[in-house]
């Protein structure tokens, strides 16, 4: 197991499908042609029983660990998820089962990727051989809409999302797919929307979803949401809004540090997420940024090749959706912060005083370019 394991979580409220889409991803993984696919995946799930094992055959490695023919792994947690990764890794070492090059966490239906990432990047043990690697949030196509309008539970999950799955698309209402995608790009703009049928294969989402998540860009690029209609209004619905800014100068990173800082114990519970890319005097390569809960992550380097923003070359000028790309250069620091039941004027006064010279960027429609 060379190198740290990606991690990646796959959330969502209660009943919007994580295990079926595990099942899913586990019976592709089974039937793939190509090699890659066969890289073994622990999954970590809070009941054994709940993954169907019918589908293939397996070895009961012991009473809450099964091989799949597929070569993933299951795992019920018991305990702690802290001594259930570090057991994991203990028993790979020590041969008690295959090594893994990858984990799958399933969260239960209220909690957030948060406490994940936290435990990841503090725990001495795990942070020294995992790596957070994204999150899948997995959205009720028939119930989602009610869900993010009355559970603050459901709306972090999709805030803190890197790539969003609706399930249940074949039972919802025509009416309602729209309505539900309109509020997920909404509250979390860059992250791309799949139909979990639409999803590909279990190592190629894993990519994608690493991708996009704040350590680990895709071959040193990022990728950012281009920007969107309702970007600059709260939902009158959630009270949950999008804000996104850029600046043509660099920073100095000391006093940007500082300003972080502010800005997070500023805002409060309100900032649910803050991610950008940063580019500092005197740094030849930008850098990635990233806050959740008032927390701000280490801001790591970005080996980024001559290339736009948004992982597509710069001078690719073709319009997108039917739209021109914002003005936004690979030179260019950009932050988008997505927030709840704050009053947008104070937030953008607010950022514009710790990060002078910023500017709004406005989009007439939503884009999305990986």
């Amino acid at each position: 197991m060379a190198g740290k394991i990606p991690v990646t979580v796959v959330s969502g409220f209660l009943g919007s499908g994580k295990t079926t889409l595990l099942n899913r991803l586990l019976i592709q993984a089974r039937n793939a042609d190509d090699a890659q696919a066969h890289d073994r995946t622990v999954v970590l799930i809070n009941e054994l029983g709940a993954v169907s094992l019918d589908h293939e055959r397996f070895l009961q490695l012991d009473d809450h660990i099964v091989l799949l023919e597929s070569g993933c792994i299951c795992c019920a947690v018991r305990g702690d998820l802290v001594n259930a990764l570090r057991q994991l890794f203990l028993d790979a070492l020590h041969r008690k089962i295959p090594p893994f090059s990858a984990l799958l966490i399933e969260t239960t239906g209220i909690a957030d990727p948060a406490p994940v990432m936290y435990t990841l990047q503090y725990e001495r043990f795990l942070a020294d051989r995992y790596t957070y690697a994204g999150c899948i949030t997995v959205v009720d196509g028939e119930h989602g809409v009610e869900q993010l309008r009355r559970h603050p539970e459901a709306l972090r999950q999709v805030a803190l999302a890197d790539v969003l799955a609706i399930s249940k698309s074949g039972m919802a209402l025509q009416e309602k797919m729209p309505v539900l995608r309109q509020e997920l790009q909404q509250l979390n703009p860059a992250a791309p929307v799949f139909l979990t049928q639409e999803l590909p294969g279990l190592n190629a989402l894993l990519s994608m979803t690493a991708a996009q998540s704040w350590d680990r860009p895709p071959c040193g690029k990022t990728s950012m949401w281009t920007g969107q209609a309702m970007v600059n209004q709260a939902s009158a619905h959630t009270g949950v809004g999008v804000l996104m800014m850029k600046w043509a100068q660099p920073w100095v990173r000391s006093k940007s540090m500082r300003a972080l800082s502010e800005l997070l114990n500023g805002m409060g519970a309100g900032l649910l997420r803050l991610k950008g890319r940063i580019h500092f005097q005197g740094e030849a390569h930008a850098s990635a940024v990233h806050a959740v809960h008032q927390h701000l992550y280490p801001i790591e380097a970005i080996a980024e090749p001559k290339s736009g923003v948004f992982g597509v070359d710069s001078d690719q000028a073709a319009p997108v959706g039917g739209h021109e790309r914002p003005d936004i250069n690979s030179s260019d620091s950009v932050l988008l912060l997505i927030y709840r039941d704050l009053e947008e004027a104070r937030l953008l006064q607010r950022v514009q005083d710790l990060f002078p010279g910023g500017e709004r960027v406005l989009s007439p429609d939503g884009n999305f370019i990986q």
